[in-house]
């Protein structure tokens, strides 16, 4: 799909114009955050959030991080917006990651919607100006481990 040539089906979904959309049967399900909580939800045989509270809800506390931090301060780099100060954000927020991703396999210990949540960045950041090298070691590691997974190879 041309994103900057919309076309009117998407419109008609989303009232945002942006993907992606889940069309399933009657309903209409967007924003990546809730798409995944409905698949979550729908397909309960692959737990991809934890069943504990409070792991749960540290489980949304990363993925709004994604999506209130990370994500919009790429997006400004991407789109010129103020790209210095999107640098210097998204750096800090990288950091904060790397020291969360120490002696860690996934951001909550079990593969989750967290770690699935920084896919997108991670695989788009050379068209944000990001590099992740060994000055974030955890951070490199796990996301070169999330695109590794079987299940998103063929993605990419």
């Amino acid at each position: 799909m041309d994103l900057k040539n919309k076309p009117k089906d998407l419109l008609e979904l989303n009232p945002y114009a942006k993907v992606p959309v889940l069309v399933d049967g009657e309903g209409v399900i967007y924003e990546s955050a809730i798409v995944n909580e409905y698949l979550e939800e729908k397909y309960p045989a692959i737990r991809l959030l934890p069943t504990d509270h409070l792991r749960r809800a540290k489980a949304r506390i990363w993925i709004d991080f994604f999506n209130s931090r990370v994500h919009p301060a790429a997006h400004d780099i991407a789109h010129d917006k103020e790209t210095e100060k999107a640098k210097v954000q998204i750096r800090k927020h990288l950091e904060t990651l790397d020291r969360e991703m120490s002696g860690k396999k996934f951001i909550l210990g079990d593969y989750s919607l967290a770690d699935i949540t920084f896919i997108p960045f991670y695989t788009r950041r050379q068209r944000y100006g990001v590099t992740i090298d060994d000055t974030l070691p955890n951070l490199k590691r796990w996301g070169e481990e999330l695109i590794a997974r079987p299940a998103v190879v063929p993605t990419l």
